[in-house]
């Protein structure tokens, strides 16, 4: 169109006479305009809505927080590092569990009541929402909740997930009426994700244009995920778990057995973990004693499994079994591939006298002592977040190893590593060989190894465990806490020291940036640590970093010789076991 201020009069004589003749055609353009306009728009409000809801899948964190964890871990030798897709989501460790809502007192509104409260809302955040049939919904929920049991409602807490619906087009009364929904899912086809977790922004000053979003997701293992949580999160979550699940939370063990000890194993290899042995064993006996104590005690036998072929000078002081390392060619550097080998040649060759076996690891401290976690024949396992045979660009190379898996065969496949995992002798003697070899075939695989990097031979344990019928494994955050991201004592039996912790001298977390203060036992990865390492700043909160420092002074003060040991890096006084 010309610009009428360029326009002279005559020109605008002809325009005028012409647009006589034209206007049929200039509506036909309007039209068309109009059409292309409400396109766009629509398409324009798709992105937006398919941007919120990859932002939201992710929701739980800084970037930098989440980057630093990962520096820490592909460090880790035996180390286990983190595949490439993680660096750009986040997933806080928080120490939020799982709990089952209170049975609801008689002074407290019912559900039908708090969804007649905010039903009358019929508009927020600049979204259009249509009148809610509250009728109809009380229906839903009493329905859908009497066949559930419970909504697992979590109050300030966020869960990621993969969307199955959209908040933003979820717009609903109540965190009840969400969960309601979310009971009620339903895929289009048989292998599309189901529901298992919910998300609800119930604050409308906190919330914004989120306010009312209802986002109902997909987990592969929702009791595994610890969710973002505290007083700023405006979100109530909630997930749905399995009745077997549940059980697993409620419920000791299905049989009664008078002895349920478990031999307690770590294993080792090389200068790092010779000192972060030594620490172990002085608090498994110290902990150890005080389950004794206490009575009935589950804590058995222990043993350092020690892979690199030749006894040391710790033979004395740790109970060891020294086992064979594979030829040079045969793990080209990736140590932590003796780890299977070295069991197998175990289980062939010790005399264990306990019926179940808990493997740990050296860089583990024991807080207290901890029970057979086992429900009968079932595994008791730490998840990791990071292991997910299911997600859709690893299936196919889960397949490899496993042979043709649906989406939701495969999430049967636990999110575990080996540690700490506690089963049965019989079951680890079962899926050891194939543990072993299924770990040097994900290693010489070169899509698999490139993937799944220094965590391969943790996959090649939770498929080992699938493909031997180990399992169902029952998935137990409280088992083990990961210090700095984790901050309190209870509920933990183990203290995981795998991170790096700086703080400020005031006592503030800098997580990816080397802080005034800071403890990473990569660090000692040569020598040991000395004794008597210098306390947190007084203004930091966290309890776990407070007393891993306080547990390895104590361990390096009690076991003699340390001083010498930690400028040379050579044992030459032993500790006698006794505290």
């Amino acid at each position: 169109m010309f610009d009428r201020t360029v326009i002279t009069p005559r020109l605008q004589t002809r325009f005028s006479s012409a647009s006589q003749r034209a206007k049929p055609h200039l509506r036909t353009v309007v039209l068309v305009l109009i059409a292309l306009t409400v396109f766009f728009t629509l398409s324009s409000v798709r992105h937006l809505a398919a941007a919120i809801a990859a932002r939201h899948s992710l929701a739980g964190g800084s970037g930098d927080e989440f980057r630093h964890k990962l520096l820490a871990h592909t460090q880790d030798v035996a180390d286990k590092g983190l595949p490439h897709w993680l660096q750009d989501g986040t997933i806080h460790r928080s120490t939020t569990s799982v709990r089952g809502n209170a049975p609801i007192e008689k002074d407290k509104p019912t559900l039908s009541e708090q969804l007649q409260q905010r039903s009358e809302v019929k508009s927020t955040g600049g979204y259009a929402v249509e009148s809610i049939d509250t009728s109809s919904q009380q229906d839903l929920l009493q329905t859908t909740l009497a066949k559930s049991g419970k909504c697992n409602i979590m109050n300030n807490t966020d869960y990621w997930g993969e969307p199955v619906k959209w908040g933003p087009n979820n717009k609903l009364a109540s965190a009840e009426a969400c969960c309601a929904d979310c009971h009620s899912y339903q895929p289009s086809t048989s292998e599309d994700l189901n529901c298992n977790v919910w998300v609800y922004c119930g604050d409308k000053d906190k919330c914004g244009n989120q306010y009312m979003d209802c986002w109902l997701k997909h987990l592969a293992h929702p009791a595994a995920v610890a969710p973002k949580s505290g007083g700023e999160i405006p979100w109530t979550a909630g997930i749905l778990l399995a009745a077997a699940q549940n059980e697993a939370a409620t419920t000791q063990t299905l049989e009664e057995e008078v002895d349920r000890r478990y031999h307690i194993i770590i294993t080792a290899q090389g200068a790092a973990t010779h000192w972060q042995a030594r620490v172990h064993y002085y608090w498994y006996k110290k902990v150890k004693a005080q389950c004794e104590a206490a009575g009935q005690c589950d804590m058995g036998g222990f043993t350092r499994l020690l892979h690199s072929g030749h006894p040391d000078e710790l033979m004395d002081e740790i109970p060891s079994f020294v086992a064979n390392p594979l030829p040079d060619e045969g793990h080209k550097g990736y140590v932590v591939l003796n780890r299977p080998y070295a069991f197998v040649q175990w289980l062939q060759g010790a005399a264990i006298t306990e019926k179940y076996v808990f493997m740990s690891e050296p860089d583990h401290i024991w807080l207290k002592p901890m029970p057979n976690l086992m429900v009968g024949q079932r595994p008791a396992s730490f998840p990791f977040f990071y292991i997910e045979p299911s997600k859709t660009e690893f299936l196919p190379i889960t397949q490899k190893f496993t042979g043709p898996l649906s989406r939701k065969q495969a999430e049967k496949i636990a999110p575990v590593g080996n540690a700490p995992t506690l089963l049965s002798l019989a079951q680890l003697q079962k899926m050891a060989p194939t543990w072993m070899n299924t770990s040097m075939a994900i290693f010489g695989d070169q899509q698999a190894n490139k993937e799944w990097g220094w965590v391969l031979e943790m996959y090649g344990f939770a498929i080992s465990c699938f493909k031997e019928d180990v399992g169902p494994i029952d998935l137990h955050l409280k088992m083990m806490s990961q210090p700095p991201w984790d901050e309190k004592m209870d509920p933990y039996y183990l203290l995981h020291y795998t991170y790096g912790n700086d703080y400020t001298l005031e006592g503030t977390f800098t997580p990816g940036k080397i802080g005034a203060w800071r403890f990473d036992k990569r660090s000692y990865s040569e020598k040991p640590p000395p004794r008597n390492l210098g306390a947190p700043p007084d203004g930091m909160k966290n309890e776990l970093v407070r007393h891993l420092i306080k547990a390895l002074n104590e361990a390096t003060n009690h076991i003699p010789g340390w001083d010498e040991y930690s400028a040379s890096g050579r044992a030459t006084q032993f500790w006698d076991g006794k505290l």
